[in-house]
């Protein structure tokens, strides 16, 4: 190398990888967002049985209270990236939080069931923003260098949020009511307005004309889409005139939407995204992860009661391992995820989350409180090895341009996997439960050899009325359990198949040429 050169290359900028108080304070107004998001959403499942109470409403029709919030969420979720290109994401994140704090009052305040449903609607559609604007204000304002620790900061106080708010929403709710989950979370709400407005930095406008076909197609495709979900188990699925009206429209504007974003011009999702190797390999892959990784969150509670016997109380400390896990987990990830290559990190996450999956799916129906604890404390710890690093892999190397919309369409198929997941392994617990008890059934017969043992026959007394009936519980309960089994080992199946996928994805260190 020539001395002008060197003198040029000695002279070129570096970046400072120093942080600012500024930068900390963006990063907290950000997490702080996202987190009081996590809280309503969590508060609101907490409360729908008071909630019930109060609009003398019946099961299904408070199941609305959560279709509403997630269909107009899933709708605008599609449409963040464009709009941060339009207005800014300042402007964007200013709107969201003013217009999810106004929902707030309006969902504590609904004289009726159907008003609550609207509001819920409009907080779905003014929240959405919330959290992939949210982790890109927090990615952002770090140094590229940082940029891993930023994500992780921010989900740090995203799952803490998640943690503490079934046990702060249910003291609001035995205290003060069910209002005050939403209303406990409006002075959060002025306060970020307040922070954002100083903090948050003004970006760059890329204005691009409406693509009518592709918006239209995406938001109607996906808001149909998840429509079907949530009515599919209550209507039967495909038995229901409804159920395939919906599942029609989604598959014709999902075609559409796709036909078109290859084929079109200055389409609504820019192609440039999937240029990018990595953030085309990490839709596939986080969808396939949000098929499956909140799963044991929701199937543990209904083991623990249904076939356990354990009271809700004990249910929800049981739980409580995984948030720790996770905070843990995220705590260090902030320290070394920088640091290393991210690829094993995934790694190490997938099996951490399989392996206990996996121990899961050998339980009984003496189901011991040590090894909930322990199985959820790893999973919770693991889900940060995955959720973090994959983040930086997937998502830290975006062009800026694009970078609103990528966050956005992540997440989108994040909750496209979780909806889609959800459905098939309730519906796959159901079928398996009915089937399980069908084949344990056929052996309990005078035929049987075992029920001539004396120890079993004193048990189970054929000829008893009283002993067939606690014979029929029991089947019952083994039953459930089995299915129970089979649940958690596709959870570690999807989990182990997506470890290939690793492979495959391309690392460079920050600062790499």
């Amino acid at each position: 190398m020539s001395a002008t050169a060197e003198s040029e290359a000695a002279a070129a900028p570096v970046e400072d990888d120093r942080l600012t108080m500024r930068a900390i304070l963006t990063v907290l107004c950000a997490t702080v967002s996202t987190g009081a998001y996590a809280f309503t959403w969590n508060s609101v499942a907490v409360a729908l049985p008071h909630m019930q109470g109060s609009f003398s409403a019946t099961t299904d029709q408070m199941a609305w209270v959560m279709i509403a919030f997630v269909l107009g969420s899933s709708m605008v979720t599609a449409c963040i990236g464009w709009l941060s290109a339009r207005i800014g994401r300042k402007q964007l994140f200013l709107l969201s939080v003013a217009g999810y704090t106004i929902s707030l009052v309006g969902c504590g305040m609904a004289g009726s069931l159907w008003g609550e449903v609207i509001w819920r609607f409009l907080q779905g559609v003014m929240g959405a923003p919330l959290v992939p604007l949210g982790q890109a204000i927090a990615v952002s304002a770090f140094p590229k260098s940082r940029h891993g620790q930023a994500t992780s900061l921010w989900a740090l106080g995203f799952v803490s949020a998640n943690v503490i708010s079934p046990v702060v929403g249910g003291a609001l709710i035995e205290n003060l009511g069910w209002q005050w989950v939403y209303f406990a979370t409006i002075p959060v709400g002025i306060a970020v307005i307040v922070a954002g407005w100083f903090l948050v930095p003004n970006t760059e406008r890329f204005p691009r004309r409406m693509d009518w076909i592709g918006f239209l197609s995406l938001i109607v495709g996906v808001g149909v889409l998840q429509l079907m979900l949530a009515r599919g188990e209550r209507l039967d699925w495909f038995a229901s005139g409804e159920i395939i009206i919906e599942a029609t429209v989604a598959a014709v504007c999902l075609y559409v939407f796709i036909a078109h974003t290859i084929t079109g011009k200055d389409t609504f999702i820019d192609g440039r995204l999937f240029r990018d190797r990595n953030f085309a390999l990490g839709q596939v892959m986080i969808f396939l992860i949000g098929s499956v990784l909140f799963l044991p969150l929701l199937l543990l509670p209904l083991l623990l009661q249904q076939i356990g016997g354990y009271p809700a109380l004990e249910t929800g400390m049981l739980m409580l391992p995984r948030g720790i896990g996770s905070i843990l987990g995220l705590t260090l990830m902030t320290q070394i995820r920088d640091r290393i290559d991210p690829r094993p990190l995934v790694l190490i996450g997938i099996l951490g989350m399989a392996i206990p999956a996996w121990e899961m799916s050998g339980w009984t129906t003496e189901v011991q409180p040590w090894d909930v604890a322990t199985t959820t404390f790893i999973q919770g710890v693991s889900t940060s090895f995955i959720w973090a690093p994959l983040n930086t892999l997937v998502l830290s190397r975006l062009d800026p341009r694009v970078q609103d919309q990528g966050f956005a369409l992540y997440y989108l198929n994040f909750d496209l996997g979780s909806s889609i997941g959800t459905a098939a392994v309730i519906g796959l617990h159901a079928r398996m439960a009915q089937v399980n008890h069908a084949v344990i059934s056929e052996s309990v017969n005078p035929f049987n050899e075992l029920f001539r043992y004396r120890d079993i026959a004193a048990a189970w007394d054929l000829g008893s009325v009283g002993s067939l009936a606690s014979l029929q519980v029991e089947i019952g309960r083994q039953a459930t359990m089995i299915a129970y089994n089979n649940s958690f080992m596709v959870v570690a199946a999807v989990m182990v198949a997506m470890i290939p996928f690793i492979a495959l994805f391309r690392h460079k260190r920050p600062g790499a040429v």
